[in-house]
């Protein structure tokens, strides 16, 4: 386990293992988007308000709603917002 600031443990999994890459765990995850119809961007999202294109919790929402989408940024870090709410549609 890895230690974050403070040496807390960061219960955070490695993502990328040997021989994977971040291009191709978004590819993977680009087609895991088409086959099972995942919604999970500010479009599917209750408290995003199209006529402005924000949030209206004030995050920012140009990374989650841009393309290609993408699940890890380059950091090999988890790239999604932790107030999703589907919109139910």
């Amino acid at each position: 386990m890895s230690r974050g600031l403070g040496n807390r443990p960061v219960f955070q999994p490695q993502l990328v293992h040997a021989g994977e890459t971040i291009a191709g765990l978004n590819a993977q995850f680009r087609q895991d988007v088409e086959d099972f119809r995942l919604e999970f961007t500010c479009r599917d999202c209750v408290y995003f308000w199209p006529a402005k294109t924000s949030c209206t919790l004030g995050w920012t929402v140009e990374t989650l709603c841009a393309e290609p989408i993408e699940i890890l940024d380059a950091k090999a870090e988890p790239a999604f917002c932790k107030a999703f709410e589907p919109t139910g549609s």
